[in-house]
């Protein structure tokens, strides 16, 4: 799962600068993401206030987002509050402050201790516990009793997750190392060293437990080098003689009657926020701020060395930051226009540079689907017929072995499909036997097999259907007694408090979000539906840990009342933090929702059972869900 360090890698161009194939951003709006310029004027001001530690990391620094209220009330050309948060660690000492800094007047806002809370993993974690593994003689001993070389290893540091922690380390900053045959060849995760698990003591950064389950066959020759892109593809290329059909300028894009802008931050990664859709002259919110707020991956191995592995990947390790650069004609087709962006060092005005820029981090692109629409006059013949279109807005972030991506996808027809997908390489494990795999996974090479996990994508929706007031239905579809049989309607009925639902395929359930001010022509509510695609329950038990720190994956969908400070599921420090924290209270009070500011979290997840085609390299599995209009409009917006 985690990332190494050598990943945030320098880009070819700085921030703020039109880049080839790039569009400069130009700080217009109070939810753009911060600048280059503006993470280094943070700095600046923290250095300058005499509060920080010497030493000190910034694990994190983002854009202090201003209260909704302030944001709606907003136009272009009025001034509004712009602000940096940042977070502050004094490793020797694990104290966590978290400052905001004001970046117009450039001074500090507050700088307030957070104790007991740790923040995510942090880049110069990485390469300080790798040298703190490799001096310890336990991992040396176990190295050798496998005839591996020390120097032949690559090690994976990983957050300390909720299982099997070391006794009276409760106070202590954790982190867990695993190794990896490397031998020279690429990608080390094809070839795992089993049955070796480190525990790093991370403030003082020394080993305090090594745990050798003893030793299993590592596969020294297993390798993705031959794997080659193809079968020798065709080259396709897209172009647009007269452009993008869509409009961008700064963080605004409008295309096809959809306005919206596109943010970011080193935690979530591409936030989208004020998306609406514009008609006659009259722009109608549906969404004030959506994006991928956590990522909850179980392994299904009961090995005190894999019980343990569950990560949390947007909250234990910030994984927004690890945008990868995208490539055209790869990643993207070759009419993609990108967007570049900014993460901090976390060593803040120490690193070199302060603020690292993420060249081609995001995309936008239009793609052709074929047939939109189609019906032909009975009486004439002639055809009505819509070419389908899509605008992609895309982003991909690699933490360790897995891959995520994201995409928004934009419809003619008013709907958005919000998909994630996973892939890279499978987290592997040594067994006995070159051609039998062990129980909870399947052999995928000699000596090698992957266990089987789930994988489960929380995103966190703002809805401002038509306005902030907004009521959630819930819709089952249910069999009707009717004289000839054939009978089903919808059962609806009013979600009124705080809490969560389960999906259910058998009833077609689906959740609709709709205005308690505004109706349609024909005196319905104007609402959006939200439908489930593929999605999978939680198979650990209730009572495993991570699961309770991930509760958000016990159930497809949660609702709250908005508040500002509730951004994520798992609540704002989850690494080390506590079961029960995020979702779980926020939604204890069950507080009444019914034609409040409503917010919705919902959860897609997707069982991993491995294939042996998926070694060495997995394809791409994707899941997600749909929202589409529902009496939003008149009739079908393309006709």
């Amino acid at each position: 799962m985690p990332v190494r360090a050598t990943l945030k890698v320098l880009a070819g161009c700085l921030v703020g600068v039109l880049c080839a194939g790039g569009v400069a951003r130009a700080q217009e709006a109070p939810l753009d993401p911060l600048t280059a310029t503006e993470i280094e004027t943070t700095f600046q001001v923290l250095d300058a206030s005499g509060r920080v530690p010497q030493g000190a990391f910034f694990p994190i620094v983002s854009l202090n987002e201003p209260p909704k209220s302030d944001v709606l009330a907003w136009s272009p050309g009025h001034a509004l509050r712009r602000e940096a948060f940042a977070q502050v660690y004094d490793r020797p000492a694990n104290r966590l402050y978290e400052a905001v800094v004001d970046l117009r007047a450039k001074r500090l806002l507050s700088f307030v201790e957070r104790p007991g809370a740790q923040p995510a993993v942090f880049d110069d974690e990485y390469s300080a516990a790798d040298v703190a593994v490799r001096a310890d003689p336990r991992w040396r001993r176990a190295m050798a009793r496998r005839g591996i070389d020390a120097d032949d290893v690559f090690l994976d540091v990983w957050a300390a997750g909720d299982v099997g922690l070391p006794r009276g380390a409760e106070h202590t900053r954790l982190l867990r190392a695993l190794s990896f045959y490397a031998g020279g060849l690429p990608n080390p995760y094809d070839r795992p060293i089993e049955g070796v698990m480190v525990t790093v003591d991370a403030n003082r950064m020394r080993v305090i437990d090594v745990l050798d389950t003893g030793p299993r066959p590592v596969n020294r020759t297993a390798t993705d080098v031959t794997a080659r892109p193809g079968p020798g593809l065709a080259p396709l290329i897209v172009t647009q003689p007269d452009g993008p059909g869509f409009q961008i300028h700064g963080s605004d894009v409008s295309w096809q009657g959809w306005h919206f802008r596109v943010g970011f931050n080193p935690r979530e990664g591409v936030v989208l926020y004020e998306v609406g859709h514009e008609r006659d002259g009259r722009m109608r919110p549906i969404i004030y701020r959506l994006a991928l707020d956590e990522i909850y991956v179980p392994y299904a191995l009961p090995d005190p060395t894999w019980s343990w592995r569950s990560a949390l990947d947007v909250g234990e390790y910030n994984l927004g930051q690890f945008l990868e650069e995208l490539q055209p004609g790869v990643d993207v087709p070759t009419n993609a226009v990108f967007l570049d962006e900014a993460t901090p060092s976390d060593h803040g005005s120490r690193g070199d540079p302060p603020a690292i820029p993420l060249h081609h981090g995001v995309a936008l692109y239009e793609r052709d689907t074929g047939m939109l629409l189609d019906r032909t006059d009975p009486a004439t013949g002639e055809r009505l017929v819509q070419p389908g279109r899509e605008l992609v807005v895309t982003s991909s972030m690699v933490n360790g072995n897995y891959t995520y991506a994201v995409d928004y996808v934009f419809r003619l027809d008013g709907g958005l499909d919000v998909l994630a997908g996973a892939t890279g390489t499978l987290l592997t494990r040594g067994v006995a036997t070159k051609s039998i795999g062990d129980a909870f996974g399947t052999l995928v090479a000699p000596s090698i097999a992957a266990p089987s996990h789930q994988h489960f994508f929380n995103f966190r929706v703002d809805f401002d259907v038509d306005g902030v007031r907004n009521r959630l239905i819930q819709a089952d579809t249910r069999t009707v007694p009717s004289v000839a049989g054939n009978g089903f309607d919808a059962d609806e009925s009013v979600v009124s408090r705080e809490g969560f639902r389960d999906a259910d395929p058998l009833a077609d359930r689906r959740w609709v979000v709709e205005s308690t001010t505004e109706r349609g022509a024909l005196g319905n509510p104007t609402a959006y539906e939200l439908e489930p695609l593929v999605s999978t329950p939680p198979y650990s038990q209730a009572s495993y840990p991570p699961l309770q720190h991930a509760a958000f994956a016990q159930h497809a969908l949660w609702a709250t009342r908005y508040a500002d400070d509730q951004l994520s599921a798992v609540g704002d420090h989850p690494n080390q933090g506590a079961a029960g924290d995020g979702l779980p209270a926020d939604v204890a009070d069950r507080a009444n929702i019914d034609g409040r500011d409503l917010v919705v979290w919902y959860t897609a997840g997707f069982t991993h059972e491995p294939t042996v085609e998926e070694y060495p390299v997995m394809t791409r599995e994707t899941v997600g869900f749909s929202l589409r209009p529902d009496g939003f409009f008149d009739h079908n917006p393309m006709l």
